[in-house]
C-alpha cells in the first residue's frame, strides 16, 4: 500500500487555516497530514506550536494519521514528549506519528537551548520515550538524561507509537535502519532515494532485522498545473527550499557547492543567513526542480509518482506549491492517489 499525506502550509497560513487544511486533507481521501515542529523557519511567517493543531485536527477527523516533521530531542524533555504524544495519540484514538530529527540551530541556539551530540541525544530520546510508553517504571542512566523509577499514568492508544527519523546522512540512515519505524528524507531525486534506502535496508540486515512494517517516505515538494512550464517556474524560485542539501546536489550532479554541507541544519534566522540561504539557491542547476521535485502537469506528476514508488516510496509527504492548491489537491484526490488504492 502506497499511502499519500499532505504537510500543513507553515509559516504561510494562520492557524485557523491550518486547522481546516487537515480536516479538508481528510475529505480528499489522503492517508495523512503533517506539521512543522519549529520555534523558527526559513522562510520567516507564522511558525505555531504544532501539537495543539494537530490535536484540534485529530478532534475533527476520523481516519487520517497524523504526524510532526519532524521533531528534535532538544527542546522537551524525553518524559514530557512522551506524556505530550501518548495524550495526543489517545484523543486521535491511535493516528499519531512521530517524525524525528536531530534538530537545526534555528530551533537551539538563539534560544539558549543546549545543543551537542544531537545524533547520540535522537536515539537516547527514542529509547526513553518508548520504554516510558511500555514499562510500568524505568531506571535508565543515559549520557544525557536519568531517570528513577520513572512511569507515565497514561499510555499511547497505539503502543509503541511509530517513529519515523528524518534521516538525511549516512550515519542517521544506517541509525535508521537499526531502530526506527520509517524514514523521512527531504526532496530528493528517485535514483538517490533508491541508494539511500538500500543502505538503511543493509544496515537492518546486519543488525538481523527485518523491515515489513518499516515504512520508507518522502518529504517532497510539488506543482502540478495544465502548462508544464506553470507548475516548473512555481518551483523554481525556491530552490533553495528544495535542494537543502549540498551534499545532495554535489552526490547527483558530480558539481562542487561552495557551502556547508549541512547548510539548512546549522543555519539560524538572521537578515544575513537568510542572505546566505538564498545565495545557495542562486548556485543550485535548474534540473535540481525536476529532479527533486513532483512537477509538471497532472500526468507528468502520475510518471514521477510511479517513478519513487519503483524506488521503494512507500508514504508522500506532499509540500502543496500550487499554482493553484486546489486543483493540485484535486489531482492527487482524483487522478493519483485512487490508482494506489485498488
Amino acid at each position: 500500500m502506497v499511502k499519500f499525506g499532505q504537510l500543513l502550509p507553515i509559516p504561510v497560513a494562520t492557524v485557523d487555516s491550518l486547522i481546516k487544511v487537515g480536516v479538508r486533507t481528510e475529505k480528499a481521501g489522503f492517508d495523512s497530514i503533517w506539521a512543522a515542529d519549529h520555534l523558527l523557519m526559513i522562510p520567516t511567517g507564522t511558525v505555531p506550536n504544532p501539537w495543539p493543531i494537530l490535536s484540534v485536527i485529530a478532534s475533527q477527523t476520523e481516519k487520517i494519521e497524523m504526524g510532526t516533521c519532524v521533531s528534535d530531542p532538544h527542546r522537551i524533555h524525553p518524559a514530557v514528549f512522551a506524556q505530550l504524544t501518548a495524550t495526543i495519540d489517545q484523543i486521535s484514538n491511535g493516528r499519531l506519528i512521530i517524525g524525528l530529527g536531530a534538530g537545526e540551530a534555528m530551533n537551539v541556539e538563539q534560544f539558549g537551548i543546549q545543543w551537542s551530540r544531537p545524533v547520540e541525544r535522537m536515539v537516547e530520546f527514542t529509547k526513553i520515550i518508548r520504554y516510558l510508553w511500555q514499562k510500568e517504571s524505568l531506571d535508565f542512566e543515559g549520557k544525557f538524561w536519568k531517570l528513577k523509577k520513572a512511569f507515565l499514568q497514561i499510555k499511547p492508544k497505539r503502543n509503541p507509537i511509530p517513529i519515523y527519523f528524518a534521516a538525511n546522512g549516512r550515519k542517521t540512515r544506517e541509525i535508521t535502519g537499526k531502530i526506527a519505524d520509517g524514514w523521512i528524507p527531504v526532496s530528493q531525486g528517485p535514483k538517490v532515494y533508491k541508494k539511500h534506502l538500500s543502505e538503511i535496508k543493509e544496515s537492518a540486515e546486519k543488525v538481523g532485522r527485518k523491515l515489513e512494517n518499516f515504512e520508507p517516505a518522502i518529504y517532497i515538494y510539488t506543482a502540478i498545473a495544465e502548462r508544464y512550464e506553470d507548475a516548473i517556474s512555481q518551483l523554481k524560485k525556491i530552490k533553495h527550499q528544495i535542494a537543502f542539501s549540498p551534499k545532495m546536489v554535489e552526490e547527483v550532479y558530480g558539481i562542487e557547492i561552495p557551502m556547508p554541507d549541512d547548510l539548512y541544519s546549522e543555519i539560524i534566522v538572521s537578515d544575513e543567513t537568510i542572505r546566505l540561504y538564498e545565495d545557495f539557491g542562486r548556485l543550485l542547476p535548474d534540473e535540481v526542480v525536476e529532479e527533486f521535485t513532483i512537477a509538471g502537469t497532472p500526468s507528468d506528476c502520475e510518471e514521477k509518482v510511479e517513478e519513487f514508488v519503483k524506488a521503494g516510496v512507500k508514504h508522500f509527504i506532499l509540500i502543496n506549491m500550487g499554482p493553484d492548491p486546489k486543483f493540485v489537491l484535486e489531482t492527487y484526490a482524483k487522478k493519483i492517489i485512487p490508482s494506489y488504492k485498488a
